[in-house]
């Protein structure tokens, strides 16, 4: 049997474009370019490596990876490639079309360090949480959401919320000499992200077409800043525009189901699953859905009436994001489960802390979570979406101390 000839740059070129270069470009959130077909040339065995370790595209959710044929297509074309080929450009991406309506952006002044300290954090991703200006005049229906920086090598994410400035301002009281203050971006039982999570490479985002994300007269937006030293200290500024539904046009408002887990501890070494249930009272889409863990998380799932609906098996926060599901429908009296795939021992690769140590919920280190972004089907419910919202949040708060079933030691395999 005669071998299929070698894959050509031409057969690539595509799948180069939509997973590489949306990364590595010029003044793009990665650390070199891959905008030439000898740019991978240089880098093949890396590049190889990392492909087939699943690493590269840091595609989290399971639906979205790359196929074997993909995959197997990109290697063969990185193992036959020489680095005598004429160089050719790879195209970038369809920059998406955006109107901007509304722009929101922080005051100057916050540096982002050029070292991680030894913080409350201790080793988690360095957290900030700031208030953008001005407020809305009128109850905004926002669209799509648009987020520029001036270090997109530094920002892991950034989680939307709204406030009506009480607790963000007894935040920014805390320390007065720079913008924002360090702490998570909750605002009560508003939780950062109910307007969304921008990630990495992932500056514009648009709400699926018949929603939209509310927020109310004369609250601010404010966002919780993940970020990641880089070796230098960054002066940080940022912009987040908005794209407004239009006036004439009717749209669902999304309100945010927190599936939570506000009250947890997991020794140290140990390994298992934790999980929130709920039951919907109404039927409701869920169009998408944004996920709150550390990196002692390995993987992370949502599944409603027993089928699984939304999976990321291998969890990495620095890739933290809003994902859209397609036709997500979740009727009146289904159970939804949040599961968590926890591994807090020395085999975990992410875990911050050499030796392991016991971890628990707190103020400042966040619930676990799946935030289900809901409208409801019947516009008679619309109206009790934010009420389910408040007594979920509620409910969670009194929930006894979860900690991890079929727990196993250190070094062996949990089911």
């Amino acid at each position: 049997m005669i071998d299929p000839p070698p894959p050509t740059f031409d057969d690539v070129r595509d799948l180069l474009t939509q997973n590489c270069v949306v990364c590595h470009q010029q003044e793009g959130p990665a650390p070199f370019a891959l905008t030439r077909s000898t740019d991978y040339q240089r880098r093949s065995a890396f590049i190889q490596d990392l492909i087939q370790e699943d690493r590269m595209p840091p595609h989290l959710v399971a639906s979205e990876r790359w196929s074997e044929q993909e995959k197997d297509l990109v290697l063969r074309w990185l193992a036959a490639a020489s680095r005598n080929e004429e160089s050719q450009t790879v195209p970038a991406p369809k920059v998406p079309s955006f109107r901007k309506d509304r722009s929101f952006r922080i005051p100057e002044g916050f540096v982002i360090p050029k070292e991680g300290g030894e913080r409350w954090h201790r080793g988690d991703r360095d957290v900030r949480t700031f208030r953008l200006a001005p407020r809305a005049e009128q109850m905004l229906r926002v669209q799509a959401w648009r987020f520029h920086s001036s270090a997109p090598r530094e920002v892991e994410s950034i989680g939307l919320v709204h406030d009506d400035g009480t607790i963000a301002r007894y935040g920014d009281l805390q320390e007065p000499n720079t913008p924002g203050y360090e702490m998570t971006g909750d605002m009560g039982w508003r939780p950062a992200g109910m307007l969304g999570v921008l990630g990495v490479a992932n500056s514009t985002f648009r709400i699926p077409d018949g929603f939209h994300f509310e927020v109310p007269q004369d609250h601010e937006i404010d966002f919780e800043l993940r970020f990641r030293p880089s070796g230098i200290d960054k002066p940080f500024t940022a912009t987040l525009d908005a794209e407004l539904v239009p006036d004439q046009q009717t749209s669902r408002a999304l309100h945010l189901i927190p599936l939570s887990i506000r009250s947890w501890r997991v020794k140290a070494g140990e390994c298992g699953i934790l999980e929130q249930r709920w039951i919907s009272p109404i039927d409701i889409d869920v169009p998408l859905v944004s996920v709150r863990a550390g990196r002692r998380i390995r993987g992370v799932s949502l599944s409603v009436d027993g089928e699984r609906v939304f999976e990321i098996p291998d969890w990495d926060p620095h890739w933290q994001q809003t994902w859209k599901i397609s036709n997500l429908r979740v009727s009146k009296g289904t159970q939804v489960v949040a599961t968590f795939r926890v591994d807090n021992s020395q085999q975990n690769p992410r875990n911050p802390e050499t030796p392991p140590r016991e971890i628990q919920f707190g103020r400042r280190t966040g619930a676990l979570g799946i935030w289900l972004h809901a409208a409801a089907i019947d516009p008679v419910d619309q109206g009790k979406l934010q009420q389910i919202h408040q007594r979920v949040f509620e409910a969670q708060q009194s929930d006894q101390v979860q900690t991890p079933r079929q727990i196993v030691r250190s070094g062996k395999n949990s089911s």
